[in-house]
């Protein structure tokens, strides 16, 4: 999109952006996780067991599920929404398997070894940073995605890391619901205007 201007939505130039005839176009979120520094993950280990419980395996995923990804990413593309800060480009083979080299993390759900979900995910700055959640359709409101989220969350957590952060689109009420669930305090919400 041309001309759009993504602003926070405590910015006073929200209200400028909006005089001058500014249409919002789309509106997005950040959400942050603290975790203490001894944490109580019997919850999240709990959602991972739920799932693991129906004969899903979640497990952390080496290259070799690189094509596996890139068919989950294929086939769950025109289910992102769009929004000029949040827009998930179709998946190219080469980026896919360009995760793993560039220190991503991959997290997914077999069913049958199959995979049905991915969470990808890097630590930043001692920051866990969630970079997206697919999950296919038929496999969604199930706890698929939360027990890869939750699993990645322990992951991460047993290499020290205590913070993590997430985002999505204000349209994606499921994404927002998912990060909610894991204990995410959404900390700003974002807004895109068109001139």
């Amino acid at each position: 999109m041309d001309d759009v201007v993504i602003v926070r939505d405590d910015d006073p130039r929200c209200s400028a952006l909006e005089a001058d005839g500014c249409r919002i176009v789309g509106r997005s979120w950040g959400a942050r996780l603290h975790l203490a520094e001894s944490p109580d993950l019997s919850k999240l280990e709990h959602v991972v067991a739920k799932v693991l419980a129906t004969g899903i395996v979640i497990q952390e995923l080496d290259v070799s599920f690189a094509n596996a990804l890139f068919e989950l990413e294929l086939a769950n593309n025109a289910d992102y929404p769009f929004t000029p800060a949040t827009h998930q480009p179709l998946p190219v083979m080469s980026e896919v398997e360009g995760l793993w080299l560039h220190g991503k993390r991959v997290f997914g759900a077999l069913d049958d070894g199959r995979l049905v979900g991915a969470v990808v995910g890097k630590v930043n700055a001692g920051v866990g940073d969630n970079d997206f959640a697919s999950v296919l359709a038929d496999y969604r409101g199930s706890g698929v995605g939360a027990a890869i989220a939750a699993a990645s969350i322990i992951a991460f957590v047993s290499d020290g890391v205590r913070t993590f952060t997430a985002g999505g689109a204000g349209a994606n009420d499921a994404s927002l619901g998912l990060v909610r669930s894991m204990g995410f305090t959404v900390d700003e919400q974002w807004r895109s205007y068109q001139r």
